[in-house]
């Protein structure tokens, strides 16, 4: 028979796993490499993967826009998150900047500024690299679980 102890003591390692495979599996996660090019120079953007809650609180912050079809499934607008999506790196010419300078004695990420100025359709890539690594990814490991799940059943 189980005594109460032993069964908190399994749930609260049961936890514990839980807690590192899903900081494992998030390790392993990115960064997507998106192409672009900047005036005539072909950059290299390296988009990180960032942790679900983390993306929720960037997310949170960015309302969807009425009428805008993108963000209609989505609970935030996606050009804004992308735009404000933190700790890109750039690739030039194999030389890696993490896009952050020194203005007024301040820490600056320029990102938002170099987004601003990107081609449409490199600007399109950055949004579908974001989404693919906070949405579809996700939604994909999930829905491949739970058909794994109906299949053992069904077994």
């Amino acid at each position: 028979m189980t005594t109460l102890k032993e069964k908190i003591e399994r749930e609260k390692n049961l936890a514990e796993e839980l807690i590192a495979e899903a900081e494992a599996y998030y390790a392993s996660v990115g960064p997507v490499e998106v192409d672009a090019v900047l005036g005539e120079t072909k950059v290299t953007f390296q988009v990180p993967f960032m942790y679900p809650i983390d993306f929720n609180e960037l997310a949170s912050t960015h309302w969807p826009r009425p009428g805008v079809a993108v963000d209609a499934p989505l609970w935030f607008n996606l050009d804004a998150v992308t735009k404000n999506y933190p700790n890109i790196t750039m690739v030039v010419d194999g030389e890696e900047d993490d896009l952050y300078r020194v203005r007024n004695k301040e820490a600056v990420y320029i990102f938002p500024e170099l987004y601003a100025q990107m081609p449409p359709e490199d600007a399109q890539n950055l949004r579908m690299a974001v989404w693919a690594l906070n949405i579809w990814e996700p939604q994909q490991r999930r829905e491949k679980k739970v058909a794994e799940k109906k299949e053992a059943e069904n077994g």
